[in-house]
């Protein structure tokens, strides 16, 4: 288990060091501090402070900024399957299968931060116009009322989950948008990971953005039951009942039936050749 863990840890520390990487922190900054400028000057505008959790639940379910959103993740993962320099000397000290695990592990990890870092960049700008506690906001309210999309069209920025302000307080609501926008980044990168083990780099990446943008063009269509984009924004689902964990349990077997394959592909791949074609 540890030599596994090792790799991850040094996958982390190499990769959290590389120009691109950075770069892709700082995109997926930049599309949610577009959206989140929208939200705040909206906020300002109706002279209420918000709660400094609200704006990471606004921005992280409105349609467009998730369109986007997942480019600065691919450009986090755009180095897949990750076969450095070194590894032969990898596979030779730990196995082709632990090698793999290895790489999943910093998948799911790096994830995390990258949800993380999008989470926290929302809480720490929004504590200068707000409120810790566990109410929602008089602005996302009349947000959430807004039928006509008069605040819509005006701002820019939607917020029409009236069902979760009912079900959930602010605390919660954060917590499950997170864990569903964790969930949603994880599958993409695995996919992505397992594509291009299977293909090549550039390959998997026409796979994700293909199933990324058919997602996306259902749920515009209404079609969101069959779209994994839609799954990922879990106001879609909030009924009063806990029907939306389908959606959590779906990503999670699908992320896991995508590890399964890895552990297939792994074996057959030939990493000389992936390596002198990937340069």
């Amino acid at each position: 288990m540890g030599s596994f863990a090792v790799i991850a840890k040094g996958m982390l520390r190499q990769e959290q060091r590389s120009g691109r990487v950075m770069m892709g922190y700082l995109l997926g900054c930049a599309i949610v501090g577009y959206w989140m400028s929208n939200f705040l000057r909206y906020a300002v505008d109706a002279g209420e402070p918000i709660n400094i959790l609200e704006t990471f639940c606004v921005v992280e379910q409105h349609y467009v900024n998730m369109l986007f959103l997942v480019l600065g993740w691919l450009l986090i993962m755009a180095d897949v399957p990750f076969m450095k320099g070194n590894i032969y000397l990898l596979l030779y000290r730990c196995g082709r299968k632990r090698w793999n695990i290895g790489m999943l592990c910093y998948i799911l990890i790096q994830a995390f931060l990258y949800a993380a870092a999008l989470a926290a960049f929302t809480i720490i700008i929004s504590s200068f116009f707000g409120f810790a506690g566990n109410m929602w906001s008089s602005p996302v309210y009349s947000l959430a009322l807004d039928v006509t999309n008069n605040i819509g069209a005006k701002y820019n920025i939607t917020f029409p989950w009236l069902g979760m302000m009912k079900a959930m307080s602010v605390p919660q609501a954060f917590a499950v948008t997170f864990l569903f926008l964790y969930l949603y980044l994880a599958f993409m990168g695995v996919l992505l990971y397992v594509a291009a083990l299977l293909l090549s780099g550039t390959a998997g990446m026409v796979v994700v953005m293909g199933v990324h943008l058919a997602g996306y063009l259902r749920m515009m269509d209404g079609y969101t039951e069959t779209s994994l984009l839609a799954r990922a924004v879990p106001g879609n689902f909030i009924d009063g009942t806990l029907s939306y964990w389908q959606s959590a349990a779906l990503f999670l077997e699908w992320i896991a039936v995508l590890m399964v394959l890895s552990s297939v592909f792994v074996k057959k791949i030939e990493f000389q050749q992936r390596d002198e074609v990937e340069g």
